[in-house]
């Protein structure tokens, strides 16, 4: 990754709106690549907007279950 391109975990949590714990969790299973440069992770900026919009549209699907019964959450 270029030095120019990266962002801190811990700012890039701030700007998709999740935890540096989580960026971390999924850099460590392998869905976020990441680097560790003096002791700090780092992303990409284009690995963070990918990451943003696939966490977007997961969090815009209903969080029903496919056995849910219920008329008033909104997924049926």
């Amino acid at each position: 990754m270029a030095t120019n391109d990266l962002i801190s975990v811990l700012d890039a949590a701030r700007e998709v709106g999740s935890t540096h714990l989580r960026l971390l969790m999924l850099i460590k299973q392998g869905k976020l690549p990441g680097e560790m440069r003096d002791g700090q992770w780092f992303v990409s900026r284009d690995s963070l907007a990918d990451f943003a919009a696939v966490e977007g549209e997961a969090r815009t699907a209903p969080p029903c279950a496919a056995s849910c019964k219920a008329s008033s959450c909104g997924c049926r």
